[in-house]
């Protein structure tokens, strides 16, 4: 997709992403269930198969508790509506992955294809995941647009903007849901962007 081998992003079900209010695109970093692709990760996802990284995401942005009745269902009519992928995604995770390089995250093709991504879907909000990914990553043929931070508990997160084709979104991040992702801050943290007008 979009002119690059196996770059195949998760894109909802059904048109639930078209009809959605607000647009959400999720990004993450690397492809750890690699050679899965990120349609594949979800659809495993969708179908019960446990994942720690993405029940500690899943919980603070639909601020429910995956022990709570109904938990499953709301992450599968979650994903029927979102878009994801992961920003580095020509690299591989996993036991033998490497570390990911200043190089690697700077690759002009991770810009050119979160451009892609953003003209195609046209999300009005993306969360991303992960300090460093936040930090690295680029848009091809735009630039970030500084917006007001967004209170989270007694830390202020960052919010920024990129607009392309006239239309805009709206980018927060929050820790990387496999490092010491805190539910009560983040499910807040991401209540409050999804609120927010692009």
């Amino acid at each position: 997709m979009l002119g690059v081998d196996g770059f195949d992003p998760w894109t909802g079900f059904d048109g639930r992403y078209e009809a959605s209010n607000p647009r959400l695109m999720v990004v993450g970093d690397i492809r750890l269930d690699a050679p899965l692709t990120d349609r594949e990760s979800i659809l495993r996802k969708i179908n019960g198969a446990p994942d720690l990284i993405f029940t500690n995401f899943e919980q603070a942005v639909l601020g429910r508790r995956h022990w709570e009745e109904g938990f499953r269902a709301a992450v599968r009519k979650f994903w029927e509506r979102t878009v994801f992928y992961n920003y580095n995604a020509t690299h591989l995770g996993g036991p033998a992955a490497t570390l990911l390089t200043p190089r690697i995250r700077s690759d002009p093709l991770h810009a050119r294809l979160l451009r892609d991504m953003l003209l195609r879907y046209t999300p009005s909000h993306v969360i991303v995941w992960g300090e460093v990914n936040w930090d690295a990553m680029a848009v091809a043929d735009a630039s970030w647009e500084g917006r007001p931070p967004i209170r989270c508990g007694e830390i202020d997160e960052p919010c920024r903007s990129a607009t392309l084709d006239g239309r805009c979104s709206l980018f927060t991040r929050v820790r990387h849901p496999s490092a010491g992702f805190a539910y009560d801050r983040w499910s807040g943290l991401l209540s409050r962007f999804l609120e927010l007008a692009a």
